[in-house]
């Protein structure tokens, strides 16, 4: 095997790779072996099928597929061995290629690659970048106060339906002329909630019902889905079809949803027992929640505007576009040259972005351990957790769900790119200077309308 590089420009070079039958022919021929042990050919028991039968059936196909597979492997050893910085993926060149003939014995292939340019990444603290802390208000705090109301109240017992209430009894069909249909459906262990009922008539028809009293109504209007009816009738989808629209519903029970209070029980269910003590204790605590949630919009916000600050920095800094150009339609199979040149301004941005995150990582000595990626996913857990309604958890109990994260081969893709913009962005805070501003959360949002 022979590789050179021939260099095109700063930013384009061309990598051939030449074949020899000794590169290739001893894989070739192991594969075959293998094909002749498992394959079963009609007139011959398996495992004895004739090498030349063999060869003749998928030889070819076999030599082209451990062809490239040592491409492949040539490629990357080369690109990473020479240290060779380059921008997406080696293309088939399109020019200098010349047509293979499988009955050859050497074989030569030319891949272009494009090199990434030298990026200016050297940081002072003369440069500054805007970090914006937003104010938590009262309004804030009893905006998330309601919500934790409403999260974690209950269902109570009342005398009479309102029109939100939850309702068991019993549900009986009726004729047209409101007598009980003889054979019709019956459900003794019927609920429904009034507050789901979507006709207006049948809803009136509730209000103000008691415990033991009787209501009629239509149940095809008030229930139109056909599984949420056939449900609360307790019978299939096909015997729900069947039946008549008027009901007689006898109320055995009314429960209404009604939100927690504020008092001990809340505090302990939320922080956990005797954490907190007092309402003045439990809006402190409410309050660094919301300022630990906001902390993550403030990060996001210095990223997007130290990204933005370093890409100015190297806005005249030139990628091999041509390239690029090929190599998204290559890569995107339903993507059209006409929509990448389109669209190119924000691609050649994020190639550029992705040669700063290199150098910079280069620049700094950084590099994702372990703790990086249990860090993040800590942090993935507690964010999701909290749409749940679970706050102040510590890192201990969020470690098990942090491991789950990490054992999803995806999850822990996402986690470890996660990880490696925490890097880059620590770095760059460490290397700038800050301008911290208090903003109010409503022009906080402002900043996204630019």
């Amino acid at each position: 095997m022979n590789i050179t590089k021939t260099q095109n420009d700063n930013l384009n070079a061309m990598i051939k790779i030449e074949l020899g039958k000794e590169d290739y022919a001893e894989r070739v021929e192991n594969v075959l072996k293998d094909y002749q042990r498992k394959v079963v050919i009609d007139g011959f028991r398996k495992g004895k099928t004739p090498m030349g039968i063999v060869k003749k059936m998928y030889g070819k196909a076999i030599l082209v597929e451990e062809i490239n597979k040592v491409l492949g492997e040539a490629l990357t050893n080369y690109i990473k061995e020479n240290d060779l910085q380059i921008l997406g993926e080696p293309l088939p060149n399109e020019t200098e290629q010349k047509e293979l003939n499988l009955e050859d014995d050497k074989f030569e292939f030319i891949y272009d690659i494009a090199l990434s340019p030298e990026v200016n990444v050297k940081l002072s603290k003369r440069e500054k970048v805007p970090y914006y802390l937003i104010k938590v208000d009262d309004e804030m705090i009893d905006k998330q106060i309601e919500s934790m109301c409403k999260g974690n109240g209950e269902l109570k017992p009342v005398d009479e339906i309102e029109g939100t209430e939850y309702i068991k009894g019993e549900l009986i069909e009726l004729n047209a002329d409101g007598s009980v249909k003889e054979g019709g459906v019956k459900n003794e262990d019927a609920s429904l909630s009034v507050m789901h009922i979507k006709d207006e008539e049948s809803v009136n028809a509730f209000k103000g019902a008691k415990v033991g009293q009787e209501v009629k109504f239509n149940a095809v209007k008030s229930f139109p889905n056909k599984a949420d009816f056939a449900s609360m009738l307790g019978v299939t989808k096909e015997e729900a079809e069947q039946v008549n629209p008027d009901f007689c519903f006898i109320v055995n029970e009314i429960k209404r949803y009604t939100d927690a209070e504020v008092n001990q029980e809340l505090f302990d269910r939320v922080y956990g027992k005797d954490n907190v003590k007092s309402v003045e204790e439990f809006r402190t605590k409410v309050k660094e929640d919301i300022e630990k949630q906001l902390k993550g919009h403030s990060e996001y916000r210095f990223t997007i505007d130290a990204r933005e600050k370093i890409l100015k920095k190297n806005e005249d800094v030139v990628l091999p576009d041509a390239f690029l150009k090929r190599w998204i339609v290559a890569v995107n199979k339903d993507m059209k040259a006409e929509d990448v040149e389109k669209d190119f301004e924000g691609y050649r941005d994020e190639f550029k972005w992705q040669v700063i995150k290199t150098a910079l990582g280069k620049e700094y000595g950084l590099k994702v351990e372990e703790v990086d990626m249990k860090s993040v996913a800590r942090e993935v857990a507690a964010a999701q957790l909290q749409q749940y309604g679970l706050y102040g958890l510590s890192d201990e109990q969020l470690d098990g769900f942090a491991v789950k994260l990490l054992e999803d081969s995806k999850q822990r893709q996402h986690l470890y790119e996660r990880a490696v913009d925490n890097k880059i962005f620590a770095a760059i805070r460490e290397n700038v200077k800050l301008e911290e501003q208090e903003i109010a959360m409503a022009d906080f949002e402002k900043l996204f309308q630019k």
